[in-house]
């Protein structure tokens, strides 16, 4: 299973794509990128970590050729409550993962679940 703690490592095999386990000090900045992939999750949320490790592999090099930041948010940890004042529409999500990708800090598209597949056509002609 692919761990945030670990960031270099995922399952023993080297990350291709940087994940940024996003705090209460950094969302806001990480938000204004050109272009900003924000994964919603909780800690132990299984599907949610399958996602990240989708991400981090990247098998086929789809993905990891654009530039795009990812970074994830465990809704269960303290601290976001400025996050969750900031973006009410989180309040509403009911599946996990959630993806919410931003382009110059405004949320272009959002969808619940892990498919890189999904992720490629969002980006189409936004990066």
């Amino acid at each position: 299973m692919c761990s945030l703690s670990r960031p270099n490592t995922c399952a023993g095999v080297k990350l291709m794509v940087e994940i940024e386990r996003l705090t209460p000090h950094t969302w806001k900045n990480f938000l204004d990128a050109p272009a900003a992939l924000l994964v919603l999750g909780k800690e132990d949320c299984e599907p949610c970590m399958t996602w990240i490790q989708t991400l981090t592999i990247d098998q086929d090099q789809r993905f990891t050729a654009l530039e795009v930041r990812i970074g994830y948010i465990a809704l269960d940890a303290s601290g976001f409550a400025q996050f969750k004042i900031a973006h009410p529409w989180v309040s509403l999500v009911d599946m996990l993962p959630f993806n919410a990708l931003f382009i110059n800090g405004e949320r272009a598209a959002e969808w619940a679940g892990g498919s890189i597949d999904r992720l490629l056509e969002e980006l189409k002609g936004r990066v």
